[in-house]
């Protein structure tokens, strides 16, 4: 039975300021081609489906047309769970017009009987060919009771036991309910020695050690970090990574989906591919370096989301210059920093003897006001104005918290 795995789609999210939409329509076409070609019978979301608990009607709708071409496709069953940037609610409020797609989705564990976890998934001859225990992400509420006076490292440690504890009793179910099929289980957390985006590793408190978890599980389908890759040195416990590059620091910007089959659950799955839809580059050096890479992107003539980072002398008119030199190219500037620190500032890091750090937002006001040497007329009304945007912006924050 053919199972494709993936995950960390986050329909909706922009690049800077650059919209997806068109990046987002286009990979889901892919997958709906490769779920054809390879006659996958079962597809494996797990978690961060949407990039905001409140997804657009856009980003909906690419979800939707997914479910509903991956069932005209022949896929017979399709697990979603919920990621830590889905809302759980509004994943499983069409849960029952989905199952009618064979569409199944894990939002709340904390709101389900154990069983309701625990997936058989039927081959084309009606026979189970796998059992999926879908977890999607676990909230504190979901694994743990808050005590009093806890430490950080007890509630990390309390937050840890209740989830191993989770797939405990959720394996050992399926297994008693499905003793001889391979389990398949979900999970969308940091597992210890992760590797995220391309540059560091996981390894604090809120890691989970995949050793820890059940031998009997056969295949772990992981989200959460978008590099795929193998963890806690099985190959049968995988991130498929992010459909898309999400940020600079995705450096390879190499994407997959993940194919595997029942039969062969010992062995890695195969790893598609997934085609670049939009070209995404890094730029450091000096401004004349950077120049000369724009001028070389421009001259392909295709489009192509830089970032910019200038290694030379501070440049208050970095992105300025930049922006100009891209002018009636598809070659965008989405971000651009000068690495070297703004000499002016660097000046006023003091104050009175005192740290930027250490003065209230008042009194560095008034400093500046007193170094630009403004008659008191003039210094009445900006600072008039000063403080009822510190008002508005107490009391912005005082509703936000409310």
């Amino acid at each position: 039975m053919k199972i494709l795995h993936t995950a960390d789609w986050h329909l909706g999210a922009s690049f800077g300021p650059e919209k997806r939409t068109r990046e987002f329509s286009a990979v889901l076409q892919w997958l709906l081609r490769t779920i054809a070609a390879e006659h996958v019978e079962a597809v494996i979301l797990a978690g961060d489906i949407f990039d905001s608990g409140v997804p657009s009607n856009s980003a909906s709708e690419l979800y939707y047309r997914f479910l509903s071409g991956a069932h005209a496709a022949g896929v017979r069953s399709i697990i979603a769970v919920a990621g830590n940037h889905d809302s759980a609610s509004f994943l499983e409020a069409p849960k029952w017009i989905l199952a009618q797609l064979n569409v199944t989705v894990i939002g709340h564990a904390d709101k389900l009987h154990c069983d309701e976890q625990i997936i058989p998934l039927r081959e084309r001859n009606g026979e189970i060919g796998a059992v999926v225990c879908a977890v999607p992400y676990l909230r504190d509420r979901d694994v743990r009771t808050t005590v009093s006076g806890e430490t950080i490292a007890q509630q990390q440690n309390s937050r840890k036991n209740g989830m191993l504890r989770h797939y405990r009793d959720l394996c050992a179910r399926a297994r008693e309910l499905y003793p001889d099929v391979p389990l398949i289980a979900t999970g969308h957390f940091y597992a210890a020695g992760g590797t995220v985006s391309g540059w560091n590793t996981v390894g604090n408190l809120s890691s989970l050690a995949v050793s820890e978890l059940p031998e009997c599980i056969d295949y772990l389908a992981l989200g959460h970090l978008h590099t795929a890759q193998p963890v806690g040195g099985r190959v049968n416990c995988r991130y498929s990574g992010s459909l898309l590059q999400m940020s600079f620091g995705d450096q390879d910007g190499r994407k997959v989906v993940l194919l595997l089959d029942t039969a062969r659950l010992s062995d890695p799955p195969l790893e598609i591919p997934i085609p670049v839809f939009q070209k995404i580059e890094k730029i450091t050096g000096d401004t004349d370096a950077i120049r000369k890479r724009l001028n070389e992107l421009k001259s392909q003539a295709e489009s192509v989301w830089v970032c910019a980072e200038n290694t030379g002398e501070f440049d208050p008119a970095l992105q300025q210059r930049l922006n100009s030199c891209c002018e009636k190219s598809p070659v965008r500037i989405i971000t651009c920093r000068n690495l070297r620190e703004n000499p002016v500032l660097k000046n006023r890091r003091f104050y009175s003897g005192k740290k930027l750090s250490e003065l209230s937002p008042q009194q560095v006001f008034l400093h500046l006001l007193e170094e630009r040497r403004l008659p008191v007329e003039k210094q009445a009304p900006l600072l008039q104005a000063f403080h009822e945007a510190v008002r508005e912006l107490a009391e912005d924050d005082a509703r936000a918290e409310s």
